[in-house]
């Protein structure tokens, strides 16, 4: 009974504060300690004006940050979409098809195995026909389905997985493209029986078997080390494609000797 009597005794004399407030506000007496509680109420009003003037602030500078991002990756995508026409314009020998990635396993240890791309069958795609982006060789075309292929990336662990390659040194030498090195991201090229290999050398397809066209770029060669039984030599391969952002492609149609 006494909590309730406080409670009371606390609310009445709240209300009291509250109608005296009001009264020095809203009236004209002169009243003493009646400005203070003006500038009091004053100063609430200005700070609730300017919060509320600091929250459609910062929605702009929000609004405007998103408007840039949008904007660098617009810039970036238009570059790359040029850069894939150009590179097109350069390997029209071999009937050029341009595609986009539609799919991509997420799993880290999948990543760097095989894109989807949204080209098939009726697009007169067909296996083991080169893809290429801008800047070099991603790997070929192992799956074909009407309306998408699957294309394997030359950093695919799959051991089966060969490509013929050439050095372009003094002299050329060839060696079978198989083998990614994932700690640092480095092709390998194996079976090479010369020896004098160089770094800073390039490597491209050397177009034996005429599956896929010569001189495909695939990167350049960063270090050299014998094999395990000192016969032949292993040459690693910084790529000179970007085989974990991969978005626009070329498909080569036409094999070697077309």
């Amino acid at each position: 009974m006494r909590f309730l009597s406080f409670k009371f005794l606390l609310l009445l004399f709240c209300t009291a504060v509250l109608a005296v407030m009001l009264l020095y506000y809203f009236t004209n007496i002169n009243i003493p300690g009646k400005q203070p509680i003006l500038n009091v109420i004053h100063n609430v009003k200005d700070m609730a004006s300017i919060e509320k003037e600091n929250k459609i602030l910062k929605s702009k500078l929000q609004e405007q940050e998103s408007l840039s991002v949008q904007k660098v990756e617009l810039e970036k995508e238009n570059k790359n979409l040029q850069a894939v026409v150009d590179k097109t314009k350069e390997v029209k020998q071999y009937d050029p098809l341009q595609a986009s990635v539609m799919y991509r396993n997420s799993d880290p240890s999948s990543w760097y195995e095989t894109v989807v791309i949204d080209k098939g069958s009726q697009d007169q795609v067909q296996n083991n026909m080169a893809v290429i982006t801008k800047d070099g060789l991603i790997g070929k075309i192992t799956n074909v389905k009407p309306t998408y292929s699957e294309v394997k990336l030359l950093s695919s662990k799959d051991k089966r997985y060969r490509i013929s390659a050439s050095i372009k040194g003094k002299k050329n030498i060839n060696g079978i493209l198989n083998g990614y090195d994932p700690s640092n991201k480095y092709l390998m090229v194996r079976d090479i029986l010369n020896k004098n290999i160089k770094k800073g050398e390039k490597v491209v397809t050397s177009g034996l078997g005429e599956i896929l066209p010569p001189n495909l770029d695939i990167g350049t060669i960063v270090k050299v080390k014998p094999d395990p039984y000192g016969l032949t030599s292993i040459a690693y391969i910084k790529p000179s494609a970007d085989f974990y952002d991969i978005n626009q492609v070329v498909i080569l149609r036409s094999s070697a000797n077309q």
